[in-house]
C-alpha cells in the first residue's frame, strides 16, 4: 500500500525551525550543556531520574551531587552501591525498588536522601541545611499550574544565620 505524503512549505519551514532551535539550545544555554558533560560519566542523573520518575535538570543535578558529597564523605560510594543494585535488579519503577528494599537497608537510605533532596530542594540536616533549589523543588510540581510558589524564604528562621553558611532551625537561638 503506497502512502502519498505531501510536504508543504509551511511544514518544512516549521521542521527546519525546530531543528535550528534544538541545535542552538546549547549555544543559548551553555551552562546546561556543560553541566550535562560534567555529569555524563556520573550515574547520579540517571539514578535521580529513576528515583523521582521524571527527567531531571543536569544543572540542578550537578549542584545536588556536589552538596550531597559535601555533606556525606561516603556519598559517592553509597551512590555506586545503589547504582550496582539498580543495574542488577532491573526495577521497572521506583515503587518496585522501594517495595523490594527494607527501610533499614543502606541503598534504601541513599535513595531516600536523593529523593528528599530533589523534592525539598535542600541537602543536609538541622542547622546544616543547604538550599539548592527553591522554586524548582519537585514538591511544587503537582500544583505548579494552579498555585504560585510561595515567595517567603527557606522555612522557619531562614533569616537567622548562626554562622556563615549555617541557618538556625526551630529551637536554636540565632
Amino acid at each position: 500500500m503506497a502512502h502519498n505524503i505531501s510536504l508543504s512549505r509551511r511544514r518544512l519551514l516549521q521542521g527546519m525551525g525546530i531543528l535550528s532551535l534544538g541545535a542552538m539550545c546549547n549555544t543559548i544555554f551553555p551552562a546546561r550543556g556543560r553541566a550535562a558533560e560534567l555529569m555524563a560519566d556520573n550515574p547520579f542523573l540517571a539514578i535521580s531520574s529513576f528515583l523521582v520518575s521524571r527527567p531531571v535538570s543536569p544543572i540542578l543535578g550537578q549542584r545536588y551531587y556536589a552538596a550531597l558529597t559535601k555533606h556525606d564523605a561516603q556519598f559517592s560510594q553509597k551512590l555506586d552501591a545503589l547504582h550496582t543494585l539498580l543495574q542488577q535488579q532491573h526495577f521497572s519503577h521506583v515503587d518496585d525498588f522501594l517495595a523490594a528494599t527494607s527501610q533499614d537497608n543502606a541503598d534504601w537510605q541513599t535513595a531516600r536522601t536523593i529523593i528528599s533532596a530533589w523534592y525539598s530542594g535542600v541537602v543536609g540536616d538541622g542547622s546544616d541545611l543547604e538550599l539548592i533549589a527553591y522554586a524548582d523543588a519537585l514538591m511544587y510540581l503537582p500544583t505548579r499550574d494552579v498555585l504560585v510558589v510561595p515567595t517567603y524564604g527557606g522555612g522557619p528562621f531562614f533569616w537567622a544565620v548562626t554562622e556563615p553558611g549555617k541557618v538556625a532551625t526551630a529551637g536554636e537561638r540565632a
